[in-house]
């Protein structure tokens, strides 16, 4: 099915009930920065890799990978820049995960498993197949896919991702570069994925730089988890979070027509699955405090977003039910 003229819904994952999500009134309390979110534990295999020099343009990638490519411009941002800084997206992705990386990953959720099998065998992802996982921040998505058997390699531009990447998802070799500028050779890669980042890159030299490094006939696949914004709760979470002002694509944006725009891609295909992720009230404000708008804001406008998060989470029983879909955009290398 060819992105932009229609959607292949998946099923909603076993044991991810919506539930309850109106509660009962309750107390509203400060948040204090502390706890933990009660995400669902999963065991995934991974394999040591060497970290050594980036290969050689012209060949094919040999397993070797490097810091080299690192970018220099993680951004600090001064208080007095934060509303330039919330209007630039390039901006914004680089100063809003510059910092704050363990909070994200407690708090954010990892992806279903219908969503991950899916994407698996769209990919054709397995022992055997080398897959680069782009923007890879903590490691979400990577562990999944390391547990495929296949050869996993991260690309992660964020310092601060790397180092907890490193401890979640340990003996997996990362690459410290950008989409725009992976550093590999041509043809390195079966498939590459991307998990909730796609939206901040330059997409038509990202795509371009894709195609460079699939090999012929390699997959790329594209997948966001949405906060579904038809249940009452996450609609006020979305309001009282300021989501809707600050969010830096559109929810349920087509990116399939992106990928078509690039000519290097296609056939697109879309495919949803709903899961929920469950968490306590501490977690539920920390993965509002793990967004990037919110991470350069100053303390004063921080703290009062999260106290009004915190003041929802306290009406909540818990735990706290939060459903998602997970988009989930798939393609070929012309």
């Amino acid at each position: 099915m060819t992105a932009g003229r229609g959607v292949t819904p998946g099923k909603t994952g076993a044991g991810d009930p919506k539930g309850d999500t109106t509660g009962p009134s309750g107390t509203s309390v400060p948040w204090s920065g502390s706890g933990i979110a009660a995400l669902t534990p999963r065991r995934y295999l991974t394999r040591r890799a060497p970290v050594a020099p980036a290969p050689a343009r012209g060949g094919p990638y040999d397993g070797t990978v490097s810091d080299e490519n690192g970018p220099a411009d993680q951004e600090t941002v001064d208080p007095a820049d934060v509303d330039d800084v919330l209007a630039d997206k390039a901006r914004l992705g680089r100063s809003g995960f510059a910092t704050g990386s363990a909070l994200y990953e407690r708090a954010r959720p990892g992806y279903s498993a219908e969503a991950v099998a899916h994407l698996v065998g769209a990919l054709g992802i397995g022992a055997g197949r080398r897959v680069l996982d782009v923007a890879a921040g903590t490691g979400k998505l990577t562990r999944a896919l390391v547990a495929t058997g296949a050869e996993v390699v991260a690309c992660e531009p964020s310092p601060s991702m790397r180092d907890v990447f490193a401890t979640a998802v340990p003996d997996t070799p990362q690459i410290a570069s950008t989409a725009e500028q992976v550093g590999v050779a041509d043809g390195s890669f079966d498939a590459i994925t991307v998990a909730q980042a796609f939206h901040w890159f330059d997409a038509p030299v990202a795509l371009v730089e894709f195609a460079r490094i699939l090999r012929p006939g390699g997959g790329l696949g594209l997948v966001w988890n949405e906060r579904d914004e038809s249940d009452p709760v996450v609609a006020e979470l979305t309001r009282i979070s300021k989501w809707d002002v600050h969010q830096p694509y559109p929810v349920g944006m087509d990116f399939g027509s992106v990928i078509d725009a690039s000519g290097r891609f296609g056939p697109v295909t879309r495919t949803k699955f709903r899961f929920t992720q469950e968490l306590d009230r501490t977690g539920f404000v920390e993965q509002v405090a793990s967004r990037s708008y919110i991470a350069v804001l100053p303390e004063e406008r921080r703290q009062e977003i999260l106290d009004g998060v915190a003041a929802l989470a306290a009406t909540l029983p818990e735990p706290i039910g939060l459903p998602y879909v997970a988009d989930v955009f798939c393609t070929t290398a012309r």
